[in-house]
Parts: structure tokens; C-alpha cells; sequence
């Protein structure tokens, strides 16, 4: 059997007074656990397939697991935690102060507490993302299919469009043929 060694992801971080958004950078997680324990601790265990990555934080304050989402939709995972009090912003995002070479600012997200009206939000295209926990190879599964799945009848959509389109050229050009007969 392949020796898989643990590592950490790299995790990207910004918030606003009432939410954290974190970014674990694991392309194509398989198999991830994502977990809130305590309404203070994150814990995620996942795989690209050939690395495991894993990591546990004690949150610098409480947050609200009931209305907190992951989405595992494109090439990362997507967290969006609820804070358990709405307020300032907090001063890291781990409750103690040592330096993570891991755990890095999302400045595509980052903005100052007072500009936060004016701030980009994340972009969750629609999605609805579901409760934190577990996903096991059968809910990702599902997912991809749903997706090939929509793709398939979009596919299938614009291929019936062009044929029409096709067919009404063809159509003209035959009607431009019988009056150069004439």
C-alpha cells in the first residue's frame, strides 16, 4: 500500500462582523470530513488523491454551527461560517497567537471593518450548500452526476438549436436555388 503522509492545506481567511469565509486550497477534495466541534474548533480531514491534508483550530471565538455551510463546488472548499456574535472583527482568526505558515489572508475578500458596506462578497453562483459534517464518495458522486447530468440536457439543448438553425438556412438556401431556376 502507498505511504500517504498528512499535510496541511493552505487556508485562506477574511470576515465581516457577522461571518468567517475560509478557503481550503485541496483541488478535487475526495472523501472530505469538515467538522465544527464545540461551536469553537474546525477540523478537516481530506484527500486529492494522493495527499492527505488535515488540520484541527481552536476558532478565536464561538461560531454558530447550525448556520454555517461548506460547498465543495469547483476546484476548492468553500466554508462560510455564521459568528456566534455579531460585532468587530476579530484579531486572527485562531484563539492563540502563533504564526501558521499555512493559514494566509483571502484578499480577494479582505476588507477593512469600516468598508465592509462596499465590500466584495463571495460569489456563490446560486448554490445551496448544505450542512457541515461529513460527505462521504456517494454525496460528491451525486453531485458530479447532477452536474453531468445538466450538461448533458444543455448539451443537448444547444444541439437541437443549431440543428433548427441549420435546417432553416438549409431551408433558404433552397427557396435562393428555385428562384435562380426561374
Amino acid at each position: 500500500m502507498e505511504n500517504v503522509k498528512n499535510q496541511y492545506p493552505i487556508l485562506k481567511w477574511a470576515q465581516r462582523k457577522d461571518r468567517i469565509y475560509i478557503t481550503i486550497l485541496v483541488v478535487h477534495t475526495k472523501k472530505p470530513t469538515i467538522e465544527i466541534i464545540e461551536n469553537k474548533t474546525l477540523k478537516y480531514n481530506g484527500t486529492d488523491g494522493s495527499k492527505n491534508y488535515s488540520f484541527e483550530l481552536e476558532l478565536y471565538d464561538e461560531v454558530l454551527k447550525e448556520e454555517s455551510k461548506y460547498n465543495l463546488e469547483g476546484r476548492n472548499v468553500f466554508l462560510n461560517i455564521k459568528k456566534k456574535k455579531e460585532g468587530p472583527y476579530w484579531e486572527r482568526l485562531t484563539k492563540d497567537s502563533v504564526k501558521r505558515h499555512w493559514i494566509e489572508t483571502d484578499w480577494v475578500y479582505y476588507t477593512e471593518e469600516d468598508e465592509e458596506e462596499e465590500a466584495k462578497q463571495p460569489d456563490f453562483a446560486g448554490q445551496d450548500f448544505g450542512e457541515l459534517g461529513e460527505m462521504d464518495e456517494d454525496d460528491i458522486n451525486d453531485e458530479q452526476q447532477n452536474k453531468s447530468d445538466n450538461k448533458d440536457e444543455n448539451n443537448e439543448k444547444n444541439n437541437d438549436n443549431n440543428n433548427q438553425n441549420n435546417n432553416e438556412k438549409k431551408s433558404d438556401l433552397s427557396d435562393l436555388d428555385k428562384e435562380e431556376v426561374k
